[in-house]
């Protein structure tokens, strides 16, 4: 857990620094707004980064599509490096109005 953690809190400190990247979902962040409380009731971080890149669904779709390491599935809830695209991932996604839906 200690090297989940650690991974977790430099891929996050990557992506924060990262121009392609609109904003960084991590609790170990000291920009996170529940960084205190999660500092409070938290050993550790743990290894699940959220982040949102800047430009339209076809850029993140290019982005999703181009990751060597990282396999796109429909849940986090494995052992391997997952990516999940919220806009694409369900199609309950795709019938919200374009001002709406995540992308």
């Amino acid at each position: 857990m200690a090297k989940h953690n650690s991974n977790g809190q430099q891929v996050a400190e990557y992506l924060e620094k990262n121009a392609n990247v609109k904003r960084v979902y991590y609790p170990g962040l000291r920009t996170h707004p529940q960084h205190l409380l999660a500092k409070k009731q938290m050993k550790g971080f743990g290894g699940v980064v959220s982040f949102e890149l800047k430009g339209d669904l076809g850029r993140t779709m290019r982005f999703v599509d181009s990751l060597k390491l990282a396999l796109i599935g429909a849940s986090l809830g494995g052992t391997e490096t997952l990516v999940s695209q919220p806009s694409t991932a369900s199609t309950s996604s795709w019938i919200l109005p374009k001002g709406r839906r995540l992308e």
